[in-house]
């Protein structure tokens, strides 16, 4: 199942909206096909039902944990099947519950959690190519959700770095309120993975008197993640991910999840030593082939017209163009 947040762009919509993805790719609205559904079942008020278990925020949503997934099911297969009979899916008052793709904009799909927790210098073969120390234990850093960007959102060249730099990673969505989980268990509270580009000002996050790790990172609109949500059951062998970042079409990462260090039950145990609640983020760390890596990385830095596309298998892609913000 795939869970997105978008925007509906007609006219009087307003605010963030829950959606789910069908087979076909379109959009569909998550309160409206469910109060559908409990129309068919006779529930004699499918809107304030549908309203009371469905908000606009996904990690409110997601709070319901194993109740809201279940509601999000009944709804996506009431309108697979309504589709699959070529009829249009239709809420209790004949609302369409299908939004034109051209009318949707994607949203970051968590776009607040109250967690995104990043995870720093994951990958052997990056750490080699850079020539770091493999860290002792996981290297980890905060994203703030005033970074956040959704696919095909501009990313706007911060005006403090000329070293603009990409990383493609997976990121973990949390499904459970967790603390202390030991690592045999920790697939247990993933609830489902989005792509991130973890797009990083490279002389900054070298200098701390210009910010450091901390505020190279965390500039307006470069943190890109989407397009949407893939639930852990529709993802096989997590561990064995296979990630690719593209520029202007041009492969520049291409490689496993299993070369990462630290693996995703080390980042879950790690992490939970503080309490990690639904909605919560972790993301994997990136991979080789990031531009600071090469001997000449000029070339590579990204600049403004740039595209970035972030693919990760059974997860979907991310896209986003570099724009100048003069």
């Amino acid at each position: 199942m795939k869970l997105a947040t978008y925007r509906n762009l007609s006219s009087g919509s307003s605010g963030d909206r829950l959606g789910l993805v069908l087979s076909d790719g379109k959009i569909a609205d998550l309160r409206l096909c469910y109060a559908a559904y409990l129309n068919t079942q006779n529930e004699p008020r499918p809107y304030p039902v549908a309203n009371a278990l469905i908000p606009r925020d996904m990690r409110e949503f997601l709070c319901g944990e194993k109740k809201s997934l279940e509601i999000a099911s009944l709804a996506l297969q009431y309108a697979e099947e309504e589709s699959a009979k070529n009829k249009d899916v239709l809420g209790p008052e004949k609302e369409k519950c299908i939004i034109d793709s051209n009318m949707v904009r994607l949203r970051p799909p968590i776009p607040r959690p109250g967690k995104f927790l990043h995870t720093g210098l994951n990958s052997n073969k990056h750490v080699e190519n850079t020539g770091n120390k493999v860290p002792a234990n996981v290297p980890g850093a905060p994203r703030f959700s005033s970074t956040l960007i959704g696919h095909e959102d501009a990313v706007l060249y911060p005006k403090q770095t000329q070293k603009l730099d990409y990383e493609v990673e997976v990121a973990i969505i949390i499904g459970t309120t967790c603390k202390d989980v030991p690592v045999e268990n920790a697939f247990d509270v993933i609830m489902g993975y989005t792509v991130y580009n973890d797009i990083t000002a490279r002389e900054v996050q070298k200098n701390d008197a210009l910010g450091g790790v901390f505020l190279g990172k965390n500039f307006d609109t470069t943190n890109p993640i989407g397009p949407y949500i893939v639930t852990a059951d529709e993802v096989p062998n997590p561990e064995s991910l296979h990630v690719e970042c593209r520029v202007n079409g041009d492969i520049r990462q291409n490689e496993k999840l299993t070369d990462m260090i630290f693996k995703i039950p080390v980042l879950i145990s790690f992490y939970s030593q503080m309490t990690l609640e639904p909605g919560d983020i972790i993301s994997s760390g990136t991979f080789c082939g990031v531009a600071h890596e090469h001997e000449d990385p000029e070339p590579y830095f990204l600049k403004p017209g740039d595209v970035v596309e972030c693919e990760v298998e059974h997860i979907g892609i991310l896209r986003n163009e570099i724009k100048s913000q003069e």
